[in-house]
């Protein structure tokens, strides 16, 4: 079994995407749900292409992002199961 490889961050929120109308009009086009605080994402290379794991907390990803920046901070960490409780086959501008 193939580990996903993380590529890349992303941000949906508010404050992120400049302003409440932007927000609700990425959700709109990527079938999101609005939720107060927004999403955080993370971009990956699964075993069967681009997938993006999509989550709530937001604070968890931008942490990731932080130890990303590390080299080998993020080396053999385990997402925590339900942690990303959508996954989505390609990024999210493939999602519209």
């Amino acid at each position: 079994m193939s580990t996903p490889t993380a590529r890349e961050f992303a941000f949906a929120t508010e404050t992120d995407l400049g302003g409440a109308g932007k927000y609700r009009a990425f959700c709109r086009a990527t079938g999101l749900d609005p939720v107060p605080g927004g999403y955080g994402m993370l971009m990956v290379d699964g075993p069967s292409g681009p997938q993006t794991f999509v989550t709530d907390d937001v604070e968890y990803v931008r942490a990731l992002r932080a130890a990303s920046k590390a080299p080998g901070l993020l080396g053999g960490m385990e997402i925590p199961p339900g942690k990303f409780p959508l996954v989505r086959d390609g990024w999210p501008d493939d999602w519209a």
